[in-house]
């Protein structure tokens, strides 16, 4: 008999909430509960005890709380237990946990107690729709029990095991190289005919592509569970038998999200054994109670980036022109992130337990992303081992030999050492395999010219584009336009921008962009505001005049820094539209900001000879390609399945 019953359901009492049972035989005078402070696949801090209401236990028994998310039952040896609780279910994204009258939307990781060291024991799990709620058919990779009752051999498949209910769910089935997939669509319609026809091909296409490049598939079952959202949204989350796909909006569904689609179910699929089935030995057994760090996300984050897009290519759900847009996506968030400077690789992996996954929590460009860069990484070393062995060994051999060793030794995760070992074991002349993964992977590095050299052998070139923003090219700001004053985002390190004193979150409050001749006059003029100026103490006031006030403090600073000769210069009579704005590369631009505290100042900033900021690269086709590489390129497309 299963050792923990859950029963989930809506929360009758409190909207948007989840109610949760716990039953368990206990042994011993008390019990230790925990909710996971994490969820697999997301390496950050989940907090989720802040979700958590009104735990409850009946008398005699006592609950004590001990930390953040843990808690200790005093109770008799052997008794028959239960705690009770709600959770908060208001986040409809890919990882999270949704309940209205038309959704029941659940990650059990998030609502799910468990005890210390009973993870490996089997469970239940009731899904207990309520009543009045419309909620009938449930999508759940979990063998059923009986009336949506699901078994689930141990807690760590019960917390991999997210599920939908809905009378609104639309399934679709099709099978692959032996396995059988299905699809549940909440939140739109699946198109019918010679479309829907089309869509399920290229599902199927991918899947096989995939299959049958690593030889075996991790189950005989998987789900894709996709969340048609209203509003714009991309997320997936992956698990070993089903993956979540969230995205919106639901009308763009299967026309300009398509690829956004085909996209990250390939992706989530791939993950199915990287990081579900073969994963870094540190991560082999999930520990739910805190932090697990690890230096190898471009492993199990930057390699399934790669392959997501490279198995649409090989398959034809794109062509090589549609495969390298997207390539080109990757590089342009590498060359207009200035982090690639500062922290590898591994210093980024193990940093997304401390900054989270949005740049916004963190200093600008204080570290590279594991997606990105750990794509980019993939399509550099995949490239370098089919160079080296004269295209008979590929990132694909690395890839099924990590498979294979788990197959051997479920238990057994992996070590960098081990990549390097393989790729020692293969190519040992090729290169330094330890410098290539401490300079490509330890270390800080950008990557462009060694990725340019790469790219050739399989007859493409990557051209430097111009940042068609003057604003960022000549004065290294990003802005953000869209506001009702026009905000610093970031600033690129040693830029114009930077060196004259604008930070994230300050406001332009007025602007004049000087010509050649003031320029040069001005540059050895500090721009400084006279603090008792009246008007600068009001110059953020939210009055009508205010930027008609900031363009008069400009003027006069500007006109009191180099006299008459400047007071010529033509005035706009009002801000002309600040995202149009275009700056010379001989001209400067002078800007009254105020930042949070609203302190005003004025920065002065003059494009430097020879410092260009956020170009970027892409890679585009060589029509001068060789023989040679285009038959490199034909080996790194082919399908497995044409």
């Amino acid at each position: 008999m299963p050792t923990i019953h859950y029963s989930i359901g809506p929360d009758p009492i409190r909207p948007r909430h989840l109610k949760v049972r716990m039953e368990w035989t206990a042994s011993g005078g008390q019990t230790t509960l925990r909710l996971p402070q994490w969820r697999p696949g997301r390496y950050e801090q989940g907090n989720f005890t802040r979700n958590l209401v009104d735990l409850q236990v009946k008398s005699p028994l006592r609950l004590t709380k001990t930390t953040a998310s843990e808690w200790v039952l005093q109770h008799e040896p052997a008794a028959h237990l239960a705690i009770e609780y709600s959770y908060f279910a208001n986040q409809p994204d890919a990882g999270a946990c949704w309940v209205d009258r038309e959704l029941l939307y659940v990650n059990p990781v998030h609502c799910c107690l468990y005890i210390p060291g009973q993870e490996h024991e089997p469970c239940t799990l009731q899904v207990d729709a309520g009543a009045g709620a419309d909620l009938r058919q449930v999508a759940i990779a979990l063998p059923s029990k009986g009336e949506q009752c699901y078994a689930a051999s141990s807690f760590h498949e019960l917390v991999d095991s997210p599920f939908l209910v809905s009378s609104r769910l639309h399934e679709i089935r099709w099978s692959a190289e032996g396995v059988n997939f299905v699809l549940w669509i909440y939140g739109a319609q699946f198109p019918e005919g010679d479309e829907g026809g089309r869509i399920l091909r290229n599902f199927r296409a991918f899947c096989c592509e995939q299959i049958l490049t690593m030889g075996s598939f991790p189950v005989d079952t998987f789900h894709f569970m996709l969340l048609a959202l209203p509003f714009s949204f991309y997320h997936g989350v992956e698990h070993l038998r089903s993956t979540v796909l969230a995205l919106g909006p639901q009308q763009h569904l299967w026309t300009s999200l398509y690829k956004e689609l085909m996209g990250v179910a390939s992706h989530e699929l791939f993950h199915a054994w990287n990081i579900k089935s073969f994963r870094p030995a540190v991560l082999q057994t999930y520990r739910y109670e805190g932090l697990m760090f690890s230096e190898l996300g471009y492993v199990y984050e930057g390699f399934t980036t790669y392959y997501g897009d490279l198995f649409l290519a090989r398959c034809g759900v794109l062509n090589f022109e549609e495969y390298l847009d997207e390539v080109n996506a990757y590089l342009l968030r590498h060359t207009v992130n200035y982090g690639r400077y500062n922290h590898g690789l591994h210093e980024s992996s193990v940093d997304t337990w401390v900054d989270g996954y949005s740049s916004l929590q963190s200093a600008p460009h204080r570290r590279v992303s594991i997606y990105a860069e750990g794509m980019l990484q993939a399509l550099h070393l995949d490239l370098t081992l089919r160079h080296c062995s004269d295209n008979t060994l590929s990132l694909d051999d690395l890839m099924r030999f990590l498979w294979q060793e788990h197959c051997r030794n479920p238990k057994q995760g992996y070590r960098e050492a081990d990549l390097i070992a393989w790729c020692e074991r293969h190519l040992p002349s090729a290169c330094d395999w330890t410098s290539y993964f401490q300079e490509h992977y330890a270390q800080a590095m950008s990557l462009e010219n060694r990725l340019a050299a790469m790219v050739r052998t399989v007859g493409c070139e990557m051209i430097l584009s111009p940042c068609e923003d003057s604003i960022k090219r000549y004065m290294g700001v990003q802005m953000l336009w869209n506001k009702g004053l026009p905000t610093v985002e970031h600033t690129v390190p040693g830029s114009p921008a930077a060196m004259a004193g604008l930070g994230p979150g300050d406001r332009w409050l007025a602007w004049q962009i000087v010509g050649d001749e003031s320029a040069t006059s001005l540059d050895s003029q500090p721009l400084t505001l006279d603090q008792d100026h009246s008007a600068v103490r009001s110059v953020t006031d939210d009055s009508s005049d205010l930027q008609a006030k900031a363009r008069k403090i400009l003027r006069e600073t500007l006109v009191s820094a180099v006299g008459e000769p400047y007071a010529s210069v033509e005035w706009h009579d009002a801000n002309p539209d600040p995202s149009a704005l275009s700056v010379g590369a001989n001209q400067a631009l002078a800007v009254l900001h105020a930042n949070s505290l609203d302190h005003c100042s004025i920065a002065w900033m003059k494009a430097v000879d020879g410092m260009d900021f956020y170009n970027h690269y892409k890679i585009t086709p060589d029509q001068q390609a060789t023989a040679e590489q285009l038959a490199t390129r034909a080996a790194w497309m082919a399908s497995m399945t044409r």
